[in-house]
Order: structure tokens, then C-alpha cells, then sequence
């Protein structure tokens, strides 16, 4: 069974997966910033919405900038 993860250290694997949970993330900011907007623009406590939205565009930029270091690997991969 060593052959399953036999390719998850390749860097272009890495890169894929971080484009997934990119989609992700970013899927869930935009639902987070939604909802922020709504709250505030009704009127309502948006303090943990606001809080929710920073998580999300936190890990957003984490998540683009391990994928910029995923990319530049692939790119500088001489096979």
C-alpha cells in the first residue's frame, strides 16, 4: 500500500490540493462576507460575523501564499 501516497510529496500534488482549498476557502469568505454585510446593513450584532469573515480571509491568504511556494516549485522542477 506504500504506492497510494507514493505521489503526495510531488510539487505539483501539493499545488493541486492547495487550489482545492483555495476554492474552499474562498467559497466560505464570500458566503462569510455575505453575511457580514447583511447583518450590518440590517442592523443586527455582526461582531462574530465580522470575526467568522476574518478567519476565512486569513487562512485565504495563507492558503495563497503556500500555493505561490507550491507553484514557484513546479515551476523550478527540473525533471
Amino acid at each position: 500500500m506504500a504506492g497510494l501516497n507514493a505521489g503526495s510529496s510531488h510539487p505539483l500534488a501539493r499545488r493541486q490540493r492547495l487550489e482545492v482549498l483555495g476554492g474552499f476557502v474562498g467559497f466560505f469568505a464570500v458566503m462569510a462576507l455575505l453575511n457580514a454585510v447583511v447583518l450590518i446593513v440590517t442592523g443586527r450584532p455582526s461582531a462574530i460575523a465580522s470575526i467568522v469573515l476574518l478567519v476565512f480571509l486569513v487562512l485565504g491568504w495563507y492558503t495563497y501564499r503556500a500555493w505561490k511556494r507550491a507553484d514557484n516549485a513546479v515551476k523550478n522542477r527540473h525533471d
